[in-house]
This record gives structure tokens, sequence and C-alpha cells, in this order.
């Protein structure tokens, strides 16, 4: 874990005068490393024991890698004048927008949820002291919230303010059913998305926080550090930059399967019924079916960004790619199960899959994601594979810091039967 004491370094990388580009990075708050002599970053990068490698920086930013998209955003991002006279061919505005770049960069990580507040967040305006009425939405932000989350980005609502229905102002394009979890109330927003996270089975970790507020952004990167604290534009007339770099930097994966574009609609279709429903009630009007079958390669690009992803509900946390589920497939002494649900609420597509090893008698996999957890799919899906094999398999087991809720399901006995399902339905 990075020393929370000590600035981010940062190694600046490049075909341009880097040295008169690291002062405004080191203004940012950065300890900077800029390679002696024009273009010698090549040779330090390839040297184990140069001074770049000794210098350990949490990010080498490249910053001639970014010209193309930043010039389309930024005006009058390259400077022709300082191109001739200094080798360094970019604007002040340009060399704003690479120290912004590279903030971004440094915190990037594959990420499920983006928590956002709301008061000059989606809107330019305070509801409590405004009014509904004189709220002016951020329109394009808003839209490119709502396609983040048609593309499988889970939305969470994270507000300090007074509870209504609806919350959201009729002829925004965001509206409460786009939002997984609504947290509208005056605790603090860490308290919140820690309780938005527990009811959505997903980890903290998994998340981006948006919020205007430097002050609600400093609190929640001391409280939850594993929160992806995102730099909030000076201006939201920018937005669509920032959600190409929300989008880029941490949502990258989404939007591949089926399954990414119906996970956020699953999770927002739950939201107010499992809120008020008790656990019983609420896995038995599921009415949960289930499609099991054996693997198809059509499936296999969700198998592989399964097993990339799914910390929880993971037997052994193997990281398969599709040229080795390929493998799986072809070989005749292994079978790989699929199982795909849907319930009265919504379809969720290929939640989980099983590979067995015949010769051996033993799963090798189990993996289920995390938002088909706590509706007793996984009683069935082992009973299931148990029945076509004709065997009760025995379950590799490799236990990580993330898996605790497959312990918990071999603890408290696999072969139960008491699971919620209605219906089976053929594939």
């Amino acid at each position: 874990m990075q020393d929370c004491c000590r600035k981010p370094r940062i190694a600046l990388v490049g075909d341009v005068a880097l040295e008169l580009i690291a002062p405004y990075f080191r203004e940012a708050g950065y300890d900077v490393y800029v390679p002696a002599g024009f273009g010698a970053w090549r040779q330090e990068t390839l040297d184990r024991d140069s001074p770049l490698n000794a210098f350990k920086p949490d990010l080498v930013f490249d910053v001639t890698a970014h010209d193309v998209v930043l010039a389309e955003e930024v005006p009058g991002f390259f400077d022709e004048r300082m191109r001739r006279l200094a080798s360094m061919p970019y604007s002040l505005a340009g060399i704003r927008a690479l120290v912004e770049e590279a903030a971004f960069a440094r915190i990037a990580a594959p990420k499920k949820i983006l928590a956002v507040d709301a008061d000059n967040t989606l809107w330019r305006g305070i509801l409590s002291e405004d009014g509904r009425d004189a709220l002016e939405p951020y329109v394009d932000f808003q839209r490119g919230l709502k396609r983040l989350k048609d593309e499988g980005v889970v939305l969470v609502l994270l507000t300090k303010n007074e509870s209504a229905e609806p919350f959201f102002r009729p002829g925004m394009p965001l509206a409460d059913g786009d939002f997984a979890a609504l947290e509208i109330n005056w605790a603090s927003k860490a308290e919140n998305l820690v309780k938005a996270c527990r009811d959505l089975n997903l980890a903290v970790d998994s998340v981006v926080f948006v919020d205007d507020n430097p002050a609600e952004r400093a609190q929640m990167a001391g409280s939850l550090p594993e929160v992806a604290i995102a730099p909030f534009p000076s201006d939201m007339a920018a937005s669509a930059q920032f959600l190409r770099r929300l989008k880029e930097y941490f949502f990258a994966s989404l939007g591949a399967t089926e399954e990414d574009r119906l996970r956020a609609a699953d999770y927002a279709a739950h939201r107010d019924f499992a809120r008020f429903a008790s656990s019983g009630e609420y896995l038995e009007s599921l009415e949960l079916r289930v499609a099991p079958s054996l693997a198809a390669p059509g499936d296999i690009p969700r198998l592989a960004q399964m097993a990339g992803k799914t910390n929880q509900f993971n037997a052994t946390t193997i990281r398969r790619g599709e040229e080795e589920f390929a493998s799986l497939l072809a070989d005749e002494t292994k079978r790989i199960f699929v199982f795909r649900t849907r319930d009265r609420f919504a379809e969720q597509g290929l939640v989980c899959y099983i590979v067995a090893d015949l010769p051996s008698r033993r799963i090798t996999d189990f993996v289920m994601s995390c938002r088909a957890m706590g509706r007793t799919l996984e009683y069935f899906a082992y009973k299931y594979v148990s029945d076509v094999l004709g065997f009760a398999p025995q379950v590799d087991y490799v236990p990580t810091a993330k898996n605790t809720p497959f312990k918990a399901f071999l603890d408290g006995g696999m072969k139960g039967d008491t699971y919620f399902l209605q219906r089976r339905e053929a594939p």
C-alpha cells in the first residue's frame, strides 16, 4: 500500500522537453522524475539499475500518448510557438489537461460501481435551498451516466438531503430507477456507501466516488481509502471529457457482454422490493428460474470475464482466459456447466459456471456473480451438477482475502436443498 504521508511519485516520459512540463506536476503535488537528456527515458526504462527505476514511480506517464485525444477535447491544446522555441508543443491549457489526465491514470483500476453526489454534481444548485424547480440539470453528464449504466456500471446515489419520492425532477435524463441504491439522508457518505455495497453484495473497493465538494472527497478518502476518488472537473461544461475519463480509466472492461448490459437494470429492479420484504418473502417471491446447460463456444467471452473479475463467490480464483476456456471445452475429461437466471423482475443472463474434472471427480472452478448471491442458486447448481454427473464431486477451495462467502457456503453444507427455485427451464 502506498504511504499516505508521501507525495505520489510520477516519472514523466515522452519525446518533448519534459523539464518544462515538470513544474506543473510538482505544483499539483507530485514528486517528479524527469530522465536526463532528450529521449533518454527509453534506455532508462530498460535498465533495471537506472535512476528512473531507482525512483520507484507510482506512475510512468507518457505525456505524448494523450496528444490525439486531448487535442480534440481542449481548444488550443498545442502551441506551435513553444514547439519551435523549446521542443515543447503544449499550451498552458494543454499542460493543465495533461496534469488532469495523469490524476486519473494514477488511480486507474477496473471498477463496478459509480457512486455520485447530487447537488452541484448532477445539477447546478442545492435542492434543499433552491427548490426542485430552480435546479439546472447537467443534461450531458446525466445522459453520459445513463449510458454507463446501460453498459453495466452500477449507479449509486449518495446525497445529504431529505428523502423525496421521487427524488429526481421529471424531464431529467436520470430517474430514481436508474440507481441500484439511493442513500438520501444526513449520515456520512462513507457510512452510506458501506451500507449500499453490503446490500448489493459488492466490495467497497469496486467503487468510484464522484462529488463536487472537496471536503466530501477528503472525508471519503480518509474513511474508505480503497474507494477511487475521481478528480472533479472545474467546469461541468467539460463533462464529455470527464465521462471519457471515467469510462477509460475505470469501466473500460464493461459493455462487452450481454450480462454487462443486464447488470445495472437487474440491481435497480430489485432495489425497492428487497428493501421492504423479509429475506424469506423476498426469496420466495423472486420466482427464480434457472436455465442450466453445458457451456458453448459463444459463452467463452462471458466465462473469461467472470473468471477475471469475480472474487467473493469463487472457489479457487483461477483466472482463466478465453484460450484456456476453449481448451477446456475441447477436453473430453472436463465439463463446464453454465447457469443462466431470470426472475419476476429482470433477466440476469449467465451468472454461474462450474468446471468439473471427470477423472478426479472434482470441481476445480465454482464461480458465481456477486449479484446472484443470496438467492440460493449455489445449492441448486451443485445439486444439478451432481445429478448430471451421477456422483457428488469434491469441491476444490483455495482461501483468499475476499472469497469468504464461498467458504460460508462450504461450511453451511453445500448439499442442502433449501433453495427457492420455482422452475427449471430448458436452455
